[in-house]
């Protein structure tokens, strides 16, 4: 090597594998700076929306329609956005918004006194999913029956066990939860089991005292989601058989339920102990638990039931 060539230090394998590194004693003492590293922006995008669009969909979401959905925001906003030269934005872009500036009408209770308060909308118990009956009392569903009579609503509650098919039903002149727990009480001296698990919709008449009786008897209630009858599948059949059976046969009865009563509580004790079921191989419920010995024989003979 001549005199007048420069001496170049030697480059370490850490400096090779990270050019632009030029710390290399330290480096090269840690081998996690090896390891690649995320790959996303230290800085993320804002979302940049004009504060007037913020404040139209305040206005549309508490003071015109309270809880108004993004789709029907839409309908309303763009005609504001295009009378102040703004650019429209889409529904989900519309969504987005009320999530982040939680725009949202919180429900308000005023008292006897003058007192507002906010009240919370409880969070309902829905069915699990893939939850099957496996004995009867397992899951009984129950819903309501409305008919007219002269111009008058009468209402029938009906109830069907998931399992073996028990069903019961009772007549009522008006419908309110006092009634539905009435219901539930004598559903629970004429069914031969236990019952553990309720289904039904969203009906008034399945709130305060028959939710807080079923809380009471330690009952677990499952709501139905709302639009979605097919979850109480069983019943609906039901309530299609009683009134082709029986129903509209006897509807005139509806105007003294207590005459009504007597006559459906024969039809209920053909139905539960005679009548054949496709569903149950056709057996009566009655014989399908005794054959599958879900039922004693002394227990369904015992005179107080």
């Amino acid at each position: 090597m001549d005199s007048g060539q420069l001496m170049m230090p030697s480059r370490s394998h850490a400096q090779l594998c990270f050019p632009g590194n030029t710390n290399t004693d330290r480096v090269g003492s840690k081998l996690e700076a090896l390891n690649p590293r995320t790959q996303a922006r230290h800085t993320q995008q804002r979302r940049n929306v004009d504060w007037r669009i913020v404040s139209e969909i305040r206005r549309l979401r508490l003071e015109i329609c309270p809880n108004m959905g993004k789709d029907k925001v839409k309908i309303f906003l763009d005609p504001f956005c295009i009378e102040h030269g703004i650019k429209t934005i889409s529904c989900s872009t519309i969504g987005r918004i009320i999530k982040d500036k939680k725009i949202k009408h919180h429900r308000i209770k005023v008292s006897h006194f003058g007192k507002v308060k906010e009240t919370k909308r409880k969070k309902k118990l829905r069915k699990p999913h893939g939850f099957v009956a496996s004995w009867p009392g397992d899951l009984v569903q129950i819903d309501t029956v409305v008919r007219f009579v002269n111009k008058v609503r009468r209402y029938v509650i009906t109830a069907v066990d998931v399992h073996s098919r028990y069903t019961f039903a009772w007549g009522y002149r008006r419908l309110d939860s006092t009634n539905a727990k009435d219901f539930f009480k004598r559903f629970e001296i004429a069914a031969p089991f236990a019952i553990q698990h309720v289904q039904t919709d969203n009906g008034s008449e399945f709130c305060k005292y028959f939710t807080n009786y079923l809380r009471e008897q330690k009952k677990i209630h499952y709501w139905n989601i709302k639009g979605k009858p097919t979850m109480n599948c069983y019943i609906e059949k039901y309530n299609r058989t009683i009134q082709e059976e029986f129903i509209d046969q006897h509807e005139v009865l509806l105007e003294k339920p207590n005459l009504f009563n007597e006559k459906v509580v024969d039809y209920l004790l053909w139905y539960n102990t005679k009548r054949p079921h496709w569903g149950l191989k056709l057996k009566s419920p009655v014989d399908y638990m005794l054959t599958t010995n879900n039922l004693s024989r002394m227990r369904w003979t015992d005179t107080k039931y």
